[in-house]
């Protein structure tokens, strides 16, 4: 585990360097999971030092937080969308992605100024709950006859895990498929949390990734705008469930109660096998392909005042946008664009003979 004070000074700089999009509130429990892939990959102070088995639990008493209230107030931000998304599809909803306060959800101030279709917002809320789903990409893989990579969060006791030879770092990058059932039976993966237990991911398949921005931006292309916001908040449930009080999969979770409390959705788990595919990046040009984490996603460049989210939603909207960097300078947004535009232009039709 990462030493106390040297969470605490990578949250101060963090906090000093990174202006959110987002409420003051929200802001601090994003950039607390921050910290936690900080000082997984040795980025920000840890120089190159790497702790793979720091929490988002050893962040939050690091900084004299409760991490049980942390893991609230980030429950709080789902049963929001979870909300939203009931009253969407018994027809209630406001046009704008807002709480039932009237607050915009994940306190994103910019949500206050858009005005969606609820169908269409339940429709992305669907696809892009399904898309990371283990059966989902196993299913894209065949169709499209592509390589990616998947997993999915467990419930992990760490002492078992340690016993057993294996990291945090190991457990999310090397691929455990096969011994998943193994894991269950040692007592690696529980099924109550418990001291010592956390909520941790484990990589069932190595191969290149999904970026959370092509998602978003190819849904929006295929099914609107509304529908593109849907899959931004599904990927945001994705994220802050992390660490959460529920340790289930969430988006996951909402897409089915979408699915069946919305029978006239018009879409199917096909369509989540297309956004899995269209989302994945191209073997050899995983490192081009932008894939921004939500804090990257809100995260305002100043020269222009503008976040990556506002720049997905204001090209979507068919209105000029400033040239940014996207995912630490993966690509620039209108470099991005372009490449989805070419993806979705020689997508091959799925092989359902396969």
């Amino acid at each position: 585990m990462a030493p106390p004070e040297v969470l605490r000074e990578d949250f101060r700089e963090l906090d000093s360097r990174v202006l959110l999009r987002t409420s003051w509130g929200v802001e601090q429990l994003v950039l607390l999971q921050s910290v936690t892939g900080h000082a997984h990959e040795g980025h920000g102070v840890f120089h190159g030092r790497k702790f793979p088995n720091t929490t988002e639990s050893d962040v939050a008493r690091a900084l004299s937080l409760d991490p049980e209230a942390v893991k609230a107030g980030r429950q709080e931000l789902i049963d929001e969308i979870y909300d939203c998304a009931e009253r969407a599809a018994a027809g209630g909803a406001d046009r704008t992605p807002t709480n039932g306060a009237g607050e915009p959800l994940l306190g994103i101030g910019t949500l206050r100024s858009i005005e969606v279709d609820p169908e269409g917002l339940l429709q992305g809320l669907y696809i892009g709950g399904l898309r990371d789903r283990p059966e989902i990409r196993s299913e894209a893989e065949r169709h499209y006859h592509v390589n990616i990579g998947w997993g999915a969060c467990y419930l992990v006791n760490k002492q078992v895990m340690h016993q057993m030879g294996l990291s945090g770092d190991l457990l999310a990058r090397q691929g455990h498929g096969d011994e998943l059932e193994e894991f269950r039976k040692v007592g690696l993966i529980v099924d109550r949390p418990g001291d010592g237990v956390d909520y941790m991911y484990i990589r069932h398949k190595v191969g290149p990734g999904a970026s959370d921005d092509a998602a978003m931006v190819a849904a929006g292309k295929l099914y609107g705008f509304s529908a593109a916001v849907g899959v931004f908040l599904a990927d945001a449930i994705d994220t802050i469930e992390k660490f959460a009080t529920k340790t289930e999969d969430q988006d996951a979770d909402l897409a089915q109660h979408v699915e069946e409390a919305y029978p006239a959705l018009g879409l199917s788990r096909d369509d989540a096998c297309r956004l899995a595919y269209l989302a994945a990046a191209p073997e050899g040009r995983e490192h081009e392909i932008p894939d921004s984490s939500l804090r990257g996603l809100l995260e305002v460049d100043r020269k222009y005042d503008i976040c990556a989210l506002e720049s997905h939603l204001l090209y979507l909207a068919g209105r000029p946008v400033p040239e940014i960097d996207l995912d630490h300078g993966q690509s620039t947004n209108l470099e991005f664009y372009r490449y989805v535009e070419e993806r979705l232009a020689q997508e091959r039709a799925p092989d359902r003979e396969a």
